[in-house]
């Protein structure tokens, strides 16, 4: 702790200081300073001189003040200031417009939810990646129900923010290994950077073994065989 005689000191120092927000900063520097003067005078011996001794190496308060005050110009205290204010709001924003869709991306309704149990044959999980441009897509769940309709459910999302950006309009011509191709049927998906979709197709072959998905536009290119038949099948 100071003594009222260095409390003035360091008060006078920081009458000089025009940009009051930096004043709290400014007094504990020199506050520690000072102290750590005070101590070394201490320890050779000073007394009660040290903190005078302390003060007068410090130097003059006017002196220390104007110096401070050009280095804490009200200026360029502003700027920094605005600029540390605008951070903070560019970070709003990107939280905004950026993480927020990805938020509701992450617990956007899953289309799994739209097919009901009962009329569920087999649900067989997928995991089978592929990638066109900077976009990928993977193959979640292949569901299978009553009335014939198979389902594909899948995700894509941009591999870079700076992606391609063109639009998947189709995930391909869906056959099965008994040579039937499917045309019939409907798609949907949800919104967001990484939206889950369904893509429907009817009357697809109880016989079937395998459901294989061929695209092909645009030189962009992918083929992915699903075994039906093989393997766990959960409900």
């Amino acid at each position: 702790m100071l003594s009222p005689k260095g409390d003035k000191y360091i008060e006078n120092i920081l009458s000089y200081v025009k940009f009051s927000f930096d004043r709290y900063a400014i007094k504990t520097e020199l506050e520690s300073h000072l102290l750590d003067k005070i101590e070394d005078y201490t320890k050779a011996g000073q007394g009660e001189d040290a903190e005078q001794l302390a003060i007068t190496d410090m130097g003059d308060a006017e002196e220390i003040g104007l110096e401070l005050n050009k280095q804490h110009h009200p200026l360029v205290g502003w700027l920094w200031m605005i600029t540390r204010l605008a951070v903070v709001l560019l970070v709003i924003v990107d939280l905004f417009f950026v993480g927020l869709p990805i938020g509701m991306s992450l617990f956007d309704n899953n289309p799994l939810k739209d097919i009901a149990k009962a009329n569920i044959v087999y649900n067989i999980a997928v995991n089978k990646t592929v990638q066109l441009d900077d976009r990928v897509i993977n193959f979640r769940n292949v569901v299978y129900e009553r009335n014939g309709n198979l389902n594909i459910i899948y995700d894509y999302y941009e591999a870079r923010f700076w992606g391609a950006r063109w639009s998947l309009g189709s995930i391909g011509i869906i056959s099965d290994n008994l040579g039937n191709k499917y045309f019939a049927g409907s798609g949907g998906g949800g919104g967001g950077i990484r939206p889950i979709c369904r893509r429907t197709v009817e009357n697809f072959s109880n016989e079937a073994d395998t459901v294989i998905i061929d695209y092909d536009q645009y030189n962009r290119k992918y083929r992915v065989e699903i075994p039906l038949k093989g393997g766990a099948k959960n409900e």
